[in-house]
């Protein structure tokens, strides 16, 4: 991280306003930049340096006085170590963290938890617990033990073994005292088998997926669902469907719509032709809408129970969005919120992440 040591404003020159420069042009809005450009780095607190400054403090909610001092330089993500520097903070406290991302881990919440498949086990770091003991509070849930001699980044690296279904703790003992803890949640594998169905119509309205698609998009499903979740996905059924109808330019969900003709209620007759022993339909067609203006292409994919309609224009990362689908029918809702964009249940299409949280993987497999 980078450090200052002194506070600077308009007038100032030298290596400290050189930094302060790259900072704003690369947390300012380009259009929020002084003539909608960036900066020049120029190491000298100008005019234009001085209004970012501003638009920056402004951003964060800080006083708006175009001086970068403590609060301005933190915001800005720097350690500053000049007059009014916070002082350093006391020992730290035990600390879990995730060994590998996507691995089943939710440092969210506390205390953090960690999804352990049964029979199966986990690595996660422990950081600032170096003379510590490590117990778990059911052995026959899960037990832990160190990996000999072995310290990632000033950490312990922990092995957790998953004996039976169940939740139990690991914690962290200062002498007799808990002084951090882990929960841990040992899951049973849940399959879900799944049939994939590439539609077309009696118009020759098809999709344009293909059946040696398949396979890879099953892979990304587990990839993300096995080690966050212990959910397993198995293709049951990839197969060609016709129906008997002409569907027109767009595959609609339309019965919740007042004024839609029954004619263009289109879900029952595509999902009737679903595998009934299949735990996830998956219809591939080649537009899919639910709203009342089916010209604008604004939904990518539709489930609803174990039925889901997946346009050909559902974005590039069809996997992603197939899992997403899934947990729909798992039982989990979407989310808007800024910060769940890391998240697989993020409801924009390329640009959710794949991040299974603890109440997404609880709900998913109970």
């Amino acid at each position: 991280m980078a450090t200052a040591n002194r506070m600077i404003q308009k007038g100032s020159t030298g290596p400290d306003v050189k930094l302060l420069q790259g900072l704003l042009n690369q947390k300012v809005p380009l259009p929020k930049l002084p003539q909608g450009k960036k900066l020049v780095e120029d190491g000298i607190f100008g005019s234009k340096t001085d209004a970012a400054t501003r638009t920056f403090q402004q951003m964060k909610v800080l006083k708006v006085d175009g001086i970068v001092g403590p609060k301005t330089w933190g915001a800005l993500g720097v350690t500053y170590t000049g007059p009014g520097a916070t002082p350093a903070p006391p020992a730290s406290k035990p600390v879990f963290e995730q060994k590998k991302p996507k691995d089943g881990f939710d440092g969210t919440v506390n205390p953090p938890w960690q999804m352990v498949p049964m029979s199966g086990q986990k690595t996660v770091i422990l950081k600032n617990a170096a003379n510590l003991t490590v117990v778990s509070r059911n052995l026959g849930v899960a037990t832990v033990e160190d990996v000999p001699q072995c310290f990632v980044h000033g950490g312990r690296e922990l092995i957790i073994k998953g004996k039976i279904k169940g939740t139990t703790f690991i914690d962290v003992k200062d002498g007799a005292t808990t002084v951090a803890s882990l929960e841990v949640a040992v899951k049973t594998k849940k399959t879900v088998r799944a049939s994939f169905h590439l539609v077309e119509d009696s118009a020759s309205h098809k999709t344009t997926r293909s059946v040696s698609s398949i396979d890879g998009w099953v892979k990304t499903m587990n990839d993300i669902l096995l080690p966050q979740a212990n959910v397993a996905v198995t293709k049951q059924r990839a197969i060609s469907v016709k129906i008997n109808k002409d569907l027109g330019a767009v595959v609609r969900f339309s019965s919740h719509l007042p004024g839609v003709p029954a004619s263009e209620h289109e879900w029952d007759l595509v999902t009737a032709k679903g595998d009934a022993s299949a735990d996830f339909n998956v219809f591939f067609v080649w537009e899919y809408e639910q709203d009342i203006n089916p010209n604008h292409d604004d939904t990518d994919a539709g489930t609803l129970g174990k039925n889901c309609i997946f346009e050909d224009h559902a974005g590039t990362n069809v996997g992603d969005t197939l899992t997403h689908e899934l947990g729909h029918t798992l039982g989990c809702g979407d989310l808007y919120g800024a910060a769940d964009k890391p998240l697989l249940m993020y409801g924009i299409t390329d640009q959710r992440g794949q991040l299974v949280l603890k109440t997404h993987a609880n709900i998913m497999n109970p």
